[in-house]
């Protein structure tokens, strides 16, 4: 999962929030243009993981552990659903 962590780590660090706006759309399309050979293999990676069948507070700790430092809120499934976005957005530049 190196390059989904490579999304996470560099591009939801604790700064994000600051340097995106708190755009996370912002710092997936950043992602996308710098690391564009990148964005094929983290779609992969991102469908890999959600269909892991872990419940969403163990995607959020798997995401965690990959720097990431966005909270997609509190809903049920929030982190699960905000990786289809993440997914879908990068797909869009595929």
């Amino acid at each position: 999962m190196e390059n989904l962590r490579q999304l996470m780590a560099a591009y939801f660090h604790q700064d994000w929030w600051d340097e995106y706006d708190g755009s996370w759309e912002g710092a997936v399309d950043d992602f996308a243009r710098r690391e564009p050979h990148r964005v094929a293999p983290a779609i992969d990676e991102i469908t890999l993981l959600l269909g892991a069948g872990d419940s969403d507070a163990t995607v959020g700790e798997r995401l965690d552990a990959m720097g990431n430092y966005r909270h997609p809120g509190e809903e049920p499934n929030a982190h699960a659903t905000w990786l289809k976005q993440i997914r879908e957005r990068l797909a869009r530049v595929t």
